[in-house]
């Protein structure tokens, strides 16, 4: 069996997996098992589309050809460092990252990994959707569809893949996260909220949305770290949470 085949199989026997079940938990350990050193560590309470993709790679020992990150935006830029990223109107094929862009606004939400093109209509297999894993039907020209990533299944790259891997010294990451800032309302705002949770003791609740407390807790951790006090989670923030905090 193909290594393409055997990643795409191991998705397929996580259908129907529920958030919180024992299956998700494996998902969660698959993940941080194989994240890239700077990643973000997750919970069982954390979005965990990303997580879901990179755990099939690592549970097949090819960990190397998957961007190791927690974050949408963060996967894509790797693809791209890579040279393999594609753009939405390309063909599909069995094995692609698929990345959506829902509201438009050319940050990605959500991720899967591609199971088949029937005459351009995708079946993909997704973690965290409606909390769980399930399919997901898409026509291959919804404009949601932000581009896919390839990753280098048979090894015609070489080991081109080892060196340009992003370590902890390397920013690039780190630009490709939103600024966040009361109104926000997204899935990195629940990120953020569980970050500073695990980290200041807060207790905020994790809903996506940026509102006063979570303007409050933002503010705190900047004088804490001495960072600017701003309220306004921008790189400098983002890159104390997930780098330095270690």
């Amino acid at each position: 069996m193909s290594l393409v085949d055997k990643i795409v199989s191991s998705a397929k026997s996580y259908v129907g997996t529920q958030e919180g079940s024992a299956a998700h938990q494996d998902i969660i350990d698959l993940y941080n098992r194989g994240r890239y050193s700077d990643a973000y560590c997750m919970t069982m309470n954390d979005p965990w589309c990303c997580a879901f993709v990179v755990a099939m790679f690592v549970e097949n020992g090819a960990a190397d050809i998957i961007p190791g990150y927690a974050y949408c935006d963060g996967m894509i830029q790797v693809f791209k460092q890579w040279g393999r990223w594609k753009p939405r109107d390309s063909t599909v094929n069995k094995g692609d990252v698929i990345f959506y862009d829902w509201n438009g606004d050319g940050s990605s939400d959500h991720v899967g990994l591609v199971d088949q093109n029937q005459f351009g209509t995708l079946k993909v297999i997704e973690g965290n959707k409606s909390d769980s894993v399930s399919y997901r039907s898409i026509s291959k020209n919804d404009s949601a569809i932000m581009g896919y990533g390839v990753p280098n299944y048979d090894g015609s790259d070489g080991g081109a893949f080892q060196s340009t891997k992003p370590t902890e010294h390397d920013d690039v990451y780190i630009k490709t996260l939103p600024l966040l800032q009361e109104g926000s309302k997204n899935v990195y705002v629940k990120i953020l909220q569980v970050l500073l949770n695990y980290y200041s003791k807060e207790k905020l609740k994790v809903d996506g949305e940026f509102g006063p407390i979570t303007k409050e807790a933002v503010i705190s951790y900047q004088t804490k770290n001495k960072l600017e006090i701003d309220g306004i989670v921008g790189k400098e923030t983002w890159g104390y949470l997930l780098l330095k905090e270690k």
